[in-house]
């Protein structure tokens, strides 16, 4: 072998210097472009584009967040990363609102009630409280732009970053909540289990519309009642693009009806119309029994009008779990298919128990069958044949 003579041997060391100079340079320049957040706290921060088309910076899979809005936990309980919330929209929170609460979400998980509140009103964010609560970000549930300025104002005001998701109508808005849910789940870490949730809605309704592509649409016209939307309404609260008899091919007599709540579907009919439409089966969304004068229910057995209508004198009436409570229960409406897919296709569904088949429904969305809870909070009506001779 060779030997280096005492020039080769130090040309041969400062190369070697040279080589370990520069790759100390090479890992320092890689951890600069690796770690987007210049702030100093150490946190990787990533640029989402929130619901509403907000260029948003915030922590890389933060470990404390904030969320408001109306039914704004619903997506967060779906997620799976309760545990990480810090603050919560006053309806959540408040034990109070909702005595006989149908919110599968809320059922769920009794825990969101302690956490504490951001503000003292629905959608209402109190800068200090969320100070206070120092979360790493706030999710802030919004159904138009309206709500962008109220975000930017936050932001501006906390530093804390804030990003806008969608909180809407599935049967129209289908794109839009999975694209929330997506992106919510791309922050957190939760991308699988978004896609799992997307896939389980669709083979659901895939389920459904199999059941049934082989016979005839229903010949009878239907009619969802009692339909909430800012609170509990009578029989003229219903929903022109109502998800079960969407999927169900069903004869909605208030199909085209203008919506008065885009994000929902709900639409305030007159007695007079329904009167003229006179459908021949009614279903009643159980959210009625909340409100004044006991809503539907009570208007079908004591109203002389509601009484000569074809579906109370044949008894075809029957009460669903309510879709609509403090935003949209997306998973309720995929329940109810089940049930009103029996008293319609009563063929093709035979094998179905509708209550099984919800809690099969919460226990996956939610994490817990709470039918019997809903059931039990609705004073049993759920999922029965409408009796109004009692």
């Amino acid at each position: 072998m060779k030997k280096l003579n005492r020039n080769s041997f130090q040309t041969v060391k400062k190369a070697g210097l040279m080589a370990v100079l520069i790759l100390l340079l090479f890992v320092s320049f890689s951890g600069c472009i690796g770690n987007s957040d210049n702030s100093g706290s150490g946190k990787d921060t990533i640029t989402v584009t929130d619901a509403f088309g907000r260029t948003v910076e915030v922590p890389d899979n933060p470990e404390k967040i904030a969320v408001s809005g109306s039914g704004s936990m619903r997506y967060f309980v779906y997620l799976g990363v309760i545990d990480r919330v810090v603050a919560v929209d006053y309806q959540d929170n408040s034990s109070n609102l909702m005595p006989k609460d149908k919110r599968p979400y809320a059922l769920a998980h009794p825990e969101i009630k302690e956490k504490p509140l951001l503000g003292t009103s629905k959608g209402l964010v109190d800068a200090e409280k969320l100070l206070a609560a120092n979360p790493d970000v706030l999710f802030y549930s919004a159904t138009s732009s309206n709500d962008i300025a109220a975000a930017d104002q936050i932001q501006s005001k906390t530093g804390i970053p804030v990003v806008l998701f969608y909180n809407g109508n599935y049967v129209t808005e289908k794109d839009k909540i999975d694209e929330t849910l997506l992106m919510i789940g791309k922050i957190l870490h939760k991308e699988q289990r978004a896609q799992d949730i997307i896939q389980y809605f669709e083979t659901t309704a895939a389920d459904l519309t199999n059941r049934i592509k082989d016979v005839p649409a229903s010949n009878k016209t239907v009619f969802v009642g009692g339909v909430a939307y800012n609170g509990p309404h009578g029989l003229n609260g219903t929903n022109p693009i109502y998800m079960p008899f969407e999927i169900l091919n069903a004869d909605n007599v208030a199909a085209g009806v203008p919506l008065s709540g885009p994000s929902t579907g709900y639409a305030l009919v007159s007695k007079e119309i329904i009167l003229e439409w006179d459908p021949e089966i009614i279903f009643v969304d159980v959210e009625t029994v909340t409100a004044a004068g006991g809503g539907a229910f009570v208007e079908l057995k004591n109203d002389p009008s509601y009484k000569g209508l074809s579906a109370a004198k044949s008894g075809e009436i029957y009460a669903v779990n309510p879709h609509t409570s403090m935003g949209v229960n997306h998973e309720t409406a995929l329940a109810n298919c089940y049930y009103i897919g029996k008293i319609l296709y009563p063929e093709q569904f035979k094998d179905v128990d509708p209550a099984e088949k919800a809690d099969e429904i919460y226990t996956f969305i939610v994490g817990k069958p709470v039918f019997n809870q809903i059931k039990q909070n609705a004073d049993g009506l759920s999922y029965t044949k409408v009796n109004l001779t009692k």
